[in-house]
């Protein structure tokens, strides 16, 4: 009997014509999963690279863990601005000035590159040196103690309460600006590159841009920052490249010092020379 069946011809496509088509959909599954896999394995070390670049900043304003960094990359990145745009000032009503005209160029090379995040701001390279680091410090330290009518330190609002920071003297009535930034002045970002956020006039914001000394915040000016997260940045906010020379910290600190007078609504001699230590 099961020598008759053997002779008996069967199609099997004929009487399961479905069993090829699962075969070709199992084909495509495979590959489709294969191609996903490959996807999210990439999406993953990208991801882990992006996420030690946001660790290797320090801390800083927002949590040093998973959380501060998907916040900066998922959320902040969304909304950031041209860093480099300086329309804004040339259309600003205000044209004061507290830099000279005839402020430097940034010389030696391009402009240093900066982290993708929004938050923290931070260069990747052409860092200061450490004498030139502690130099920087020390000037900060002797425009406050030079202008203690005008100026004092307290723990960084805009950085994390463990940066000091120059604000405003309490008795120095703000302006509204100031009041935007709650008085802070200026900042260097001792832990990491040490550069320096400022807040200048918006004419001093266009010759800093433009002069190759520093660039806007990206989150600056964006109102959303404020429905998101609850506050926002002026775009008079300004990042100056670290310092790498003595010539160079001259003139960051002329730059900090427009930064006072702007915030005071004071005059600055900006081009005095620094003390030595």
């Amino acid at each position: 009997m099961s020598s008759i069946a053997n002779k008996i011809p069967f199609d099997w496509h004929k009487w399961f014509p479905t069993a090829n088509r699962f075969k070709q959909l199992d084909l495509r599954l495979l590959l489709a999963l294969s191609f996903g896999g490959v996807c999210l394995l990439g999406f993953l070390r990208a991801a882990w690279r992006d996420y030690r670049t946001y660790m290797a900043y320090g801390p800083s304003e927002l949590p040093y863990s998973l959380r501060g960094w998907f916040i900066s990359s998922a959320l902040m990145r969304l909304l950031a601005t041209d860093v480099f745009s300086t329309d804004l000032y040339e259309s600003d009503p205000d044209k004061r000035s507290w830099l000279p005209q005839d402020s430097p160029k940034r010389e030696r090379g391009p402009r240093p590159q900066l982290g993708p995040h929004p938050m923290p701001q931070r260069q990747l390279d052409q860092y200061s040196p450490v004498d030139v680091r502690l130099r920087l410090a020390e000037a900060f330290s002797q425009l406050v103690a030079d202008h203690p009518n005008l100026l004092q330190f307290k723990p960084s609002l805009h950085e994390g309460h463990t940066t000091q920071s120059i604000f405003i003297a309490d008795d120095v009535a703000a302006s509204p600006i100031a009041q935007e930034m709650f008085g802070e002045v200026s900042h260097i970002h001792a832990i990491g590159d040490h550069t320096v956020h400022a807040v200048l006039a918006p004419q001093d914001c266009k010759k800093v841009i433009e002069m190759g000394w520093g660039q806007r915040h990206p989150l600056d000016g964006v109102e959303m920052t404020r429905h998101i997260f609850g506050w926002t940045l002026p775009k008079e906010y300004i990042l100056l490249y670290a310092p790498r020379t003595d010539e160079e910290l001259q003139t960051v600190m002329e730059i900090v010092k427009a930064s006072a007078g702007y915030m005071t609504n004071s005059q600055f001699d900006v081009k005095q020379p620094m003390r030595d230590s």
